[in-house]
This record gives structure tokens, C-alpha cells and sequence, in this order.
């Protein structure tokens, strides 16, 4: 082939795979906007709420995958349910974490390079979304919705 063919097509090659990634690609955290959003959590002094929490991507037994209705009181995780049954969660509560603890598991993977992605509510200013980057035993994402205090 001739070279100048080859290089054509190396750099429509590299063109179009550039063009696929877009602006969607993942968005690379910024300590500053992890701070300033958990110090908007923190103002609100919310320590009594639930929240439904799921993990995917760790293979945990009995709860990768499916929904967890919290209760926190006190900055602390007290009672932990299916959410689509209301069945007890038959591992310790302490296994799951407050919003606190969610922003501490942010901040350390921010810390050890293996934060991939986060996303905050837009109004609470707690994290939605958090996305770690790992061994594949290692990676996955925590998701948190419909904080009720």
C-alpha cells in the first residue's frame, strides 16, 4: 500500500474515533467541585434521612444490583430494605454507607486516582452518581436517589 495512502487513512482512522467520544466522554473530577459540593451538603446539616442506594460492578453478594432503601439517623446508617419488596437487607447496616461516608469514599478514590466520575443533586448537593475506577472486582458505581429527610 502506498504510504501516503496509509497515512491517509491512519488520521481518518484517528479523525473519526475522536469524532465518535464526543463531549460525552468521562468527566475527570475536580477536587475543588467535590469540596465545594460537600460543603453545600454540609450547610444543610441534614444528619436524619433515607435514601435509596445501589451498587453495581462489585459482585457483592446479596445486594449488587438492587435497590437498598437507607435510614439515617444521626449521621448513621440505621435500618436497610429492599426497596422493591420492603424485605430486611440480611447484611449489617454498617456495611452501607451515610451521605457522609459517600463524599469520604469520593474523596479517597479523588485521592488514589480511582475516581472516574461524580455527579451531585443539583438542589441537596449530595453525590447521585459516583463511579470508581479498579480491578474489574475493584470497579463499579454507587448511585443514590430520592433523599427524603
Amino acid at each position: 500500500m502506498h504510504p501516503s495512502l496509509v497515512r491517509f487513512a491512519t488520521i481518518s482512522l484517528l479523525a473519526a474515533t475522536m469524532a465518535a467520544c464526543g463531549t460525552d466522554g468521562p468527566i475527570v473530577p475536580i477536587p475543588g467541585d467535590l469540596n465545594s459540593q460537600r460543603a453545600a451538603w454540609a450547610a444543610q446539616n441534614l444528619t436524619t434521612y433515607s435514601y435509596d442506594y445501589t451498587e453495581i460492578g462489585y459482585f457483592i453478594c446479596c445486594t449488587e444490583g438492587q435497590e437498598v432503601t437507607l435510614g439515617v439517623r444521626n449521621d448513621t446508617v440505621v435500618s436497610a430494605v429492599f426497596t422493591a419488596t420492603g424485605q430486611p437487607v440480611t447484611v449489617p447496616h454498617t456495611r452501607f454507607p451515610t451521605i457522609n461516608e459517600l463524599f469520604d469514599r469520593a474523596e479517597q478514590a479523588l485521592t488514589n486516582r480511582a475516581l472516574k466520575d461524580i455527579a451531585f443533586d443539583p438542589q441537596l448537593h449530595y453525590p447521585v452518581r459516583i463511579a470508581f475506577a479498579g480491578l474489574p472486582d475493584a470497579s463499579g458505581s454507587v448511585f443514590a436517589v430520592r433523599l427524603r429527610n
